[in-house]
């Protein structure tokens, strides 16, 4: 048994033990249900900058007024993410419970636990806001939720409050003496209204018990005690360049042995790449200096060129050197799907998957992608992201989308596809020599 095999035989069944763990498995497709409106607000952005608000244009003609259309958007969008990914965290944990029949009970209801979740978030939240004034002065109202915690400053709040509640319902549901049954023939939204009565009461208060408790004895609310306990430290790793090396390294280690890498690496990283994202859109939307250098669609522009493992090149160059048939046919089919950052058709059809002479480059060259990029960001030659573009945008046409059409971006996308396919060159020679010691016939 080779070096690979031993490695997997050993990581594969830790990854999927984490990559199914029901807490991790629901913050992730929380996630990932909001993504359109992260596109949305993207868009909106992107129009207000290019068009709505640029000089150029206005010469034209003037689109001025339509530029309240991108806060608009905003607002019902980026401004209440924390709100979205808590309820539905709260149904998918709930529905893991539901369909592993550790909660066998008809009546139980997961939308119950999905609202009970944004209950206990805004029992959470201080309903005393600092604002600031029209003309600057700031002052203290009440009886306002900000909506910093109802955007992506808010997620730790929100995902903790969904976990925990969810938790303690699924577990007061479970006993028969708390639960309050309706005769026959009542309305099934109304039974399982009364059947999680007892349930829900219970969390709420518990929520309430401990907000006013800890008031009470340290004067802090919970979202400032996450966020200096949780949120800061969380959003400086992830958000450092030792972190973002890190979770894309990590990233593409887990691809190279068969694992979707971003997907099990989704519930660590969304929340600060997501509070990063929005708040260089803001600034971008108000003509500010853009705060942020790393945010996903940074990581993405440079880091997955053609998909995990920066696959677009190492299919141009098989394409290039290779004479080996099946490498060729193999890439000629898979250079379409790579186009559109689809990995797949080559990550296993290659295989790149527990090939060790690919695996090796796949791993790495992603990272050296966003050491270059983070650098020519860092001292001005490429601007900063202001936009998620959609995953299966082209490359190219994906760095011009996210930075706001930054053609320097373009252009630094295509010296690192040119650069990783130089990269990538000697392990295809190096795939050929080893299959032609196999006695397998080459290209002339």
């Amino acid at each position: 048994m080779n070096l690979v095999d031993k490695l997997s035989e050993k990581l594969l069944p830790i990854v999927s033990k984490i990559n199914n763990q029901r807490h991790l498995l629901a913050i992730r497709d929380a996630f990932i249900i909001t993504m359109p409106l992260v596109m949305a607000a993207s868009f909106m952005v992107l129009l207000n900058a290019l068009i709505f608000s640029n000089a150029a244009v206005q010469k034209i003609v003037d689109l001025s007024f339509l530029s309240e259309l991108a806060v608009i958007v905003n607002n019902g969008t980026m401004s209440i993410l924390a709100i979205i990914v808590c309820y539905n965290i709260g149904v998918n944990l709930a529905n893991f419970y539901v369909q592993s029949k550790a909660i066998d009970d008809p009546a139980f209801n997961s939308v119950h636990a999905g609202v009970l979740s944004l209950a206990t978030m805004f029992i959470l939240m201080p309903v005393n806001t600092l604002v600031t004034l029209a003309d600057g002065a700031t002052a203290e109202v009440g009886g306002v939720f900000s909506q910093a915690l109802t955007s992506s400053s808010g997620l730790s709040t929100a995902m903790i409050c969904a976990l925990v509640s969810t938790e303690l319902f699924v577990r007061f549901a479970k006993f028969k003496k708390l639960k309050i049954k309706m005769p026959d023939g009542v309305p099934p939204a109304v039974a399982t209204s009364f059947n999680s009565l007892v349930p829900e009461v219970l969390v709420v208060l518990i929520f309430g018990l401990f907000v006013f408790v800890l008031k009470k004895a340290t004067g802090l609310n919970v979202p400032d005690l996450i966020n200096l306990a949780i949120q800061t430290p969380l959003k400086g790793f992830v958000l450092s360049v030792p972190g973002m090396l890190f979770i894309q390294f990590f990233s593409d280690f887990l691809w190279v042995f068969g694992m979707h890498g971003s997907s099990i690496l989704a519930p660590i990283k969304q929340a600060p790449m997501l509070q990063s994202i929005e708040e260089n859109m803001l600034a971008f939307q108000n003509h500010q200096d853009i705060p942020n250098i790393i945010t996903e669609p940074f990581a993405n522009a440079f880091g997955l060129i053609g998909g995990g493992g920066c696959i677009l090149p190492l299919v141009i160059a098989i394409l290039w050197v290779s004479r080996r048939k099946d490498q060729r046919q193999v890439a000629k089919l898979g250079l379409t799907t790579c186009m559109f950052n689809i990995t797949e058709p080559v990550m296993f059809g290659l295989p790149v998957v527990m090939n060790p002479i690919f695996m090796i480059p796949c791993a790495i060259i992603p990272s050296i992608n966003l050491i270059i990029a983070y650098f020519a960001t860092s001292i001005g030659l490429v601007g900063k992201t202001v936009a998620a573009a959609p995953w299966i945008t082209p490359p190219v046409i994906q760095s011009f989308i996210a930075t706001g059409g930054n053609i320097m971006a373009s252009v630094l996308t295509i010296l690192l596809i040119v650069l990783d396919v130089f990269l990538f060159m000697p392990f295809v020679i190096a795939s050929n020599k080893e299959a032609q010691l196999r006695g397998e016939e080459l290209l002339e």
